[in-house]
C-alpha cells in the first residue's frame, strides 16, 4: 500500500493569515424609506438576478452566490460575497494589487400587472496584498457609493 500525504502551510503564526473582507450588504429603498427587497411590500422587487460582465467565456453569466437576508431591524438586504469574475487591474505581485468585478443587477417588480425590470450596474474594486483581501470601493450605476473605512462592514444603501 502506498500512501501520499499532501499538505500546505503558510506558517503557524496567526499573523501569517490573510484577512478576507469581501462581503457586501446592499440595501435598496425608495425615497420614503420603504424596503424594496422585502417581498411582503407591494412595490418591492420580486425577482433579483446578478449577471457577470467580466466572465471571459459566457456573456452575462448568472451569479448565484447571493441571498436576501434580514438585519436585526428586520430590514432586507442583498448579501453578496463573491461570484463575479475579478479582473486584475495592476501588475501581479506589485502590492496592493487592484482587482475589479462588475455585474448587472436586474431588479424586477410588478406595476399594474406588468413586470418591469430595472437594469443597474455594480462595480467593486478590491485591494489585495499578503495580509489582506478587501473591498475598497463600490460604484452603483457609475456613481461612487462606498469607500472602505477601516474595519467597518461593507454596507451600501441605495435609494431608488
Amino acid at each position: 500500500m502506498i500512501s501520499i500525504l499532501l499538505f500546505s502551510c503558510r506558517g503557524e503564526d496567526a499573523g501569517d493569515l490573510q484577512k478576507i473582507d469581501q462581503v457586501v450588504n446592499l440595501y435598496i429603498s425608495d425615497k420614503n424609506g420603504l424596503d424594496l427587497l422585502n417581498t411582503e411590500n407591494a412595490t418591492a422587487y420580486k425577482k433579483i438576478a446578478l449577471l457577470d460582465l467580466n466572465d471571459p467565456n459566457t456573456a452575462f453569466k448568472p451569479i448565484t452566490t447571493f441571498s436576501i437576508k434580514k438585519d436585526a431591524g428586520n430590514v432586507s438586504y442583498l448579501d453578496y460575497a463573491a461570484g463575479a469574475t475579478r479582473i486584475l487591474e495592476t501588475t501581479s505581485g506589485q502590492y496592493p494589487e487592484n482587482y475589479q468585478s462588475e455585474f448587472y443587477i436586474n431588479l424586477t417588480k410588478t406595476i399594474s400587472d406588468v413586470e418591469v425590470t430595472d437594469l443597474d450596474t455594480i462595480k467593486i474594486l478590491y485591494l489585495n496584498d499578503p495580509n489582506f483581501f478587501k473591498v475598497s470601493k463600490i460604484w452603483y450605476n457609475n456613481k461612487l457609493v462606498f469607500t472602505k473605512v477601516s474595519d467597518e462592514a461593507n454596507i451600501v444603501k441605495i435609494v431608488k
